[in-house]
């Protein structure tokens, strides 16, 4: 006799049922895709390069893929690993659009398809990009900059989208979101504060949204009743909360005004700079924002303490050449401060001649500046501007006529009224990303015209560039006349200045001179140290005691050179003084006294030929001065120690020091895989892992992880099983674990369902007891939980239906 058995009815399986959610889900999945749009508008919006319309793709990308895995029955590995590769295929089609026709022809005469010959282009850019950045230097392609950001995002939204529907991890997807909306927000180059604020509202309608969704599943469960309506009037109230909420935080000072605070933060903004250095160095390209105070620059200078800059990028030069980018000349010296006496102010036109003094040996040169920074619309170029593509505002002086001499080019120096400009403001408004124009008339004086020119000074440049404080310090003075007195001319004595002074230790970080102390004998005597307000205070004034015109100007040395790119990259470190000298006949020529700054060469002049080969012959005095006509910053960009120098601070290194961020390789294949297991290790041991409850207490939490992994293992537990019958089933599949197992399962149960719990767990040490109980319990179970599933993933590759308990029991 034979019996049969009724298959046993298992229900079909429900798009729904891997979604934890199970009311509002169309409402949640708006908030959440806004969320994350929203992200990506912001990173659009933040102005660093073109073409981040990408971003939006890529977002809607990420959220339907997300949502098709988490509605699927594939576990976390799975969707994770598929996300990685879709991901990776999508942002390649996408980027492929940016490609031009004649960018990819190299690929094309290869014989593949447009669109592959595209997708080869951008792999090429992105590994040419790599390689760069691995020997410590880059490029100014922004592909890669492109890739990483939508790389970024795509994970962002998929991983947020899968933690909210498959898990119910909201603050876990928020969380993240709002980190990299921070960061955004705070230093984009354009103002998208109005993004944060919309982000707040949405990630708190997103939690009210998804909290109470939570709380109806867990009343389902427990069979307590609500009202259906609840949900439009919890919404009300969490509208009305978010508003105060957002309120309340645009209403509130901000926190960088307490001093306290700025003190406890020093420390995090100096570590800042360092790898903001570096990030500068791998993306040369990118607009970044800066503090306004960074460009600024008025009509005084100040000898102070600690000269606090960064690498930040100020603007950006389009040039043949150049050495300074000036802002303001300085006069009047009173002790302490340098100040801009000149009382004239003139209005100029744009795209007109201006009446600059027509020095001999000046050649023009054109220059455009591209701002990076606010900068207070003050105009920075060569010396001297006679050109400028926007209308200024500017401070004149009188050039003396009397100190220009007729040449073929100005016959009659006199006929016309000439002026110098000490300091010029566009008067149209200069923004982030502004570009503007300028010509100068660059001096290309040589050494030996320097040592041949007169010492006849006009009256009016003796009275205003000869002018020292009444408490000059008399030592000082001596020095001056003890290091120029066996040199015969105005030049030469400039240049003795300059050399003793250049032996200085530089130091930016010297304490401000007391108040009753001379800064000049503080600076030469005292700390023996300083920085350019300091050695070009210094030598201006020693000059001015020995009878030779001189003065201060501030703005920007050169910044450094990218060849490929052709641009001077000029960073808030180059803010620069230095020291003009006067020349009759040939204007205002630059000194450099600052120690670390590289030499400022000029042409010997011998035959008036700087490229003889006499300029090379060791009996010259003019030999280790000489330099190329062409480009005098030629020297600079040529020494191998011109990246080490402290005030250089470019955007771009140049030094290959053996790998990424200048270190080794083996130092990151060391790092790489330690950081990876500590991070593991930490997120496995922090209170956020795991599955949410609906309650703090241990035994819940410990009961729903026990559930999640033989829903992993695919352990089948009927719903209509009680928790005792579940512990028998998973006894015979994992017999190591049987007291482990027992355990949890028996504290759940209890916990649970009896009525003295309350009491029971209202007892601290008690509690404290059989928490550790279960914690030991766990882990022991956990690992066994582990080995399962490695061989399940191994019996899985091995094509094998073996039962994963029963591997493990091998």
């Amino acid at each position: 006799m034979t019996t049969t058995t009724s298959p046993r009815y298992v229900r079909p399986f429900r798009y729904t049922d891997n979604l934890y959610f199970q009311d509002g889900l169309l409402f949640t999945a708006i908030l959440a895709a806004l969320l994350y749009l929203l992200i990506a508008a912001s990173l659009d919006g933040a102005g660093y390069i073109k073409n981040m319309g990408l971003l939006y793709p890529t977002t809607l990308g990420a959220i339907a893929m997300s949502l098709l895995m988490a509605y699927s029955r594939f576990d976390s590995f799975f969707a994770f690993s598929h996300g990685m590769f879709t991901g990776l295929a999508w942002i390649l089609y996408l980027m492929a659009g940016l490609v031009t026709e004649g960018e990819n022809k190299s690929f094309l005469e290869f014989g593949f398809p447009p669109l592959q010959a595209k997708v080869y282009f951008v792999l090429f850019r992105l590994l040419t990009w790599t390689e760069s950045a691995w020997h410590g230097s880059a490029t100014a392609d922004n592909y890669m900059f492109i890739f990483e950001i939508c790389f970024l995002i795509w994970w962002l939204t998929y991983l947020g989208i899968w933690s909210i529907f498959r898990h119910g991890y909201t603050w876990r997807a928020v969380t993240p979101a709002g980190v990299v909306l921070l960061i955004n927000t705070y230093y984009a180059p354009s103002p998208v504060t109005g993004f944060l604020v919309v982000f707040a509202f949405l990630a708190l309608m997103l939690l009210v949204r998804t909290n109470l969704a939570e709380q109806q599943l867990r009343w389902r469960f427990q069979r307590t009743y609500f009202s259906q309506d609840i949900s439009l009037d919890f919404l009300r109230t969490g509208f009305m909360y978010t508003m105060i909420v957002l309120a309340l935080a645009w209403l509130v000072p901000g926190l960088n005004r307490s001093a306290p605070v700025r003190d406890i933060l020093r420390p995090i903004n100096s570590w800042y700079e360092d790898w903001n250095a570096k990030v500068n160095e791998l993306y040369p390209s990118l607009i970044r924002q800066t503090r306004p105070s960074a460009a600024a620059f008025g009509r005084t200078l100040t000898l102070g303490g600690e000269r606090n800059v960064s690498q930040n990028i100020i603007f950006t030069v389009s040039t043949t050449r150049g050495r300074y980018w000036r802002a303001v000349v300085f006069d009047h010296f009173d002790g302490r401060q340098w100040q801009n006496t000149s009382d004239a102010s003139e209005q100029f036109a744009a795209e007109t001649p201006l009446p600059i003094g027509d020095w001999q040996m000046r050649t023009p040169i054109t220059q455009t500046i591209q701002l990076l920074a606010p900068t207070g619309d003050v105009i920075f170029g060569a010396p001297d501007i006679s050109w400028a593509d926007v209308p200024l505002d500017a401070q004149v002086e009188d050039v003396p006529a009397n100190s220009l001499l007729a040449s073929p080019q100005n016959p009659d120096p006199t006929a016309n009224r000439a002026v110098e400009f000490t300091y010029a403001r566009s008067r149209r408004t200069l923004d982030v990303n502004s570009t503007y124009t300028v010509i100068s008339r660059q001096t290309e004086v040589t050494v030996r015209q320097l040592e041949e020119s007169s010492n006849d000074y006009p009256q009016a440049i003796r009275d205003k560039y000869l002018q020292l404080p009444d408490t000059y310090s008399a030592r000082v003075a001596e020095v001056a006349r003890s290091v120029t007195e066996s040199q015969p001319t105005a030049y030469a004595k400039a240049k003795a200045l300059e050399t003793y002074l250049r032996g200085i230790p530089y130091d930016d970080k010297i304490p401000a001179p007391p108040a009753n102390t001379d800064p000049i004998e503080y600076f030469l005597f005292d700390v023996q140290a300083g920085y350019c307000d300091y050695y070009a205070t210094a030598m201006a004034t020693m000059l001015r005691s020995l009878g030779i015109p001189a003065r201060t100007a501030s703005g920007y040395a050169e910044g450094s050179y990218d060849e490929e790119s052709g641009l001077f990259f000029v960073t808030e470190a180059d803010a620069h003084t230095w020291v003009e000298v006067y020349f009759p006949e040939y204007g205002w020529i630059e000194f450099e006294p600052t120690a670390g700054e590289s030499v400022l060469s000029r042409p010997s002049g011998v035959d008036y030929n700087p490229g003889e080969n006499d300029l090379l012959d060791p009996g010259n005095p003019y030999a280790d001065q000489a330099s190329t006509l062409d480009n005098p910053m030629e020297d600079e960009l040529l020494n191998p120690s011109f990246s080490d120098l402290p005030l250089d601070g470019g955007a771009l290194g140049g030094n290959n020091r053996g790998g990424l961020f200048g270190w080794p390789w083996w130092v990151w294949a060391l790092l790489t895989p330690l950081l990876l297991l500590a991070g593991i290790w930490g997120l496995r041991r922090s209170p956020v892992w795991g599955p949410s409850t609906f309650t703090s207490d241990l035994p819940p939490i410990l009961y729903d992880r026990l559930q999640r992994w033989t829903d992993r293992l695919g352990i089948y537990l009927p719903a209509n099983e009680t928790p005792y019958e579940h512990s028998r089933r998973l006894v015979r599949a994992l017999p190591q674990g049987r007291t482990a197992i027992q355990r949890i399962i028996q504290r759940y149960v209890v916990h649970r369902f009896s009525r003295q719990q309350p009491q029971q767990w209202a007892n601290p040490s008690r509690q404290t007891a059989e928490e550790q109980e279960l914690r030991q319990s766990w882990q022991a179970l956990e690992r066994l939980f582990w080995k399962a599933w490695v061989r399940k993933l191994y019996s899985v590759t091995l094509r094998r239906r073996t039962n994963p308990f029963k591997l493990l029991n091998e």
